[in-house]
C-alpha cells in the first residue's frame, strides 16, 4: 500500500533561500530568452543531420523518417518535406541515412588524403584576396573588444551568483553589455563584409586543424566530425550528395540508385 504524504513548509534548512531560488529562475529565464532557446529546439536538432539536409531541386529541408518499423529490415531515411507533401512539386526522392553517412565517410577520407592539394592552396588564395592590412587590424581590435565585453558578462554572472547583486540590477547591467556586444559585432561584421572571405578563411583553417588532429583514414562514420565540418548536405535528383563544408567548399559524391526510395 501507500503511506500518506504530507508537505511541511520550511521544515528543514534549505540549500539556498527561497529568494535565491527565485533570483536563479529569473536569471535562467532571462538567459533562455536572450539565447533564443525554444522548447522544441532540442527536439528539432537532436540528430546531427537535422536541418542540414537540403533539396537541390526545390530548396526544401529534409525530414527524418523510420520505414518498416519493427521489421528486420527497418531503416531510416531522410525525405524532402515538399516531396512528401506533393510529389509533383518536388521529384527528389528520399535518401537512406546509411547512404548519406557512407558518402560523408568517403568524401572525408578523400579530403584527408588530398588536403595539401585542396585546402592549403585554397587558404593561400583566399588570403591573397583579402583587402588592406588596416581593415584586418580593425577587425582584430573589434574581436578583442568583444572578448573583453564577454568576459565582463561572465564576471557579472559570478558576482550575482555570489549574492552581491540582485537580479533586477543584473538584468539591467547584462542588457547594457549585450547591447554593446551586439553593436561591436555589427561594426566588425561590416568590416568582414567589405573585407571578404573571412568566413571561408576561418572555416578552412578550422578544417586544417581538424585534419591535423584526425589525420588517419577513418573506417567508421563519426557524427561529431560531420557536425563540426559540414554546414549543409545537398541531395540532388541525379543520385548525388554534395557536402557544403564550413568554409563553403562543396564536395560531391555520386551514389547508386539503391540508396533512394520513393
Amino acid at each position: 500500500g501507500e503511506m500518506p504524504q504530507f508537505f511541511i513548509k520550511d521544515n528543514h534548512e534549505p540549500i539556498i533561500t527561497r529568494e535565491q531560488g527565485i533570483m536563479v529562475r529569473e536569471i535562467y529565464e532571462y538567459r533562455r530568452k536572450q539565447m533564443g532557446v525554444d522548447d522544441g529546439e532540442k527536439y528539432n536538432n537532436r540528430y546531427e543531420l537535422s536541418s542540414k539536409i537540403i533539396c537541390e531541386e526545390c530548396g526544401g529541408t529534409f525530414r527524418r523518417q523510420k520505414l518498416y518499423i519493427g521489421k528486420p529490415f527497418e531503416k531510416i531515411q531522410w525525405s524532402c518535406i515538399n516531396h512528401l507533401n506533393n510529389k509533383e512539386e518536388c521529384r527528389t526522392k528520399g535518401m537512406r541515412e546509411d547512404i548519406i553517412k557512407s558518402a560523408y565517410l568517403t568524401m572525408w577520407n578523400k579530403l584527408v588524403s588530398n588536403y595539401t592539394y585542396i585546402l592549403i592552396p585554397l587558404l593561400d588564395s583566399l588570403k591573397n584576396l583579402r583587402t588592406c592590412k588596416a581593415q584586418e587590424d580593425d577587425i582584430e581590435n573589434l574581436n578583442h573588444k568583444i572578448m573583453e565585453l564577454t568576459e565582463q558578462s561572465h564576471i557579472l554572472s559570478r558576482v550575482v551568483q555570489k549574492g552581491y547583486m540582485d537580479s533586477a540590477l543584473f538584468i539591467q547591467k547584462q542588457n547594457e553589455l549585450n547591447i554593446e556586444i551586439e553593436e561591436t559585432k555589427k561594426k566588425r561584421n561590416g568590416f568582414l563584409d567589405s573585407n571578404g572571405f573571412e568566413k571561408e578563411i576561418e572555416g578552412t583553417i578550422r578544417l586544417l586543424e581538424i585534419i591535423k588532429y584526425n589525420p588517419e583514414i577513418m573506417d567508421t562514420y563519426d557524427e561529431n566530425l560531420l557536425a563540426h565540418t559540414v554546414d549543409q548536405v545537398l541531395i540532388g535528383q541525379s543520385g548525388t550528395i554534395t557536402f557544403k563544408l564550413i568554409n563553403g567548399l562543396k564536395l560531391t559524391e555520386r551514389i547508386s540508385k539503391g540508396g533512394e526510395d520513393t
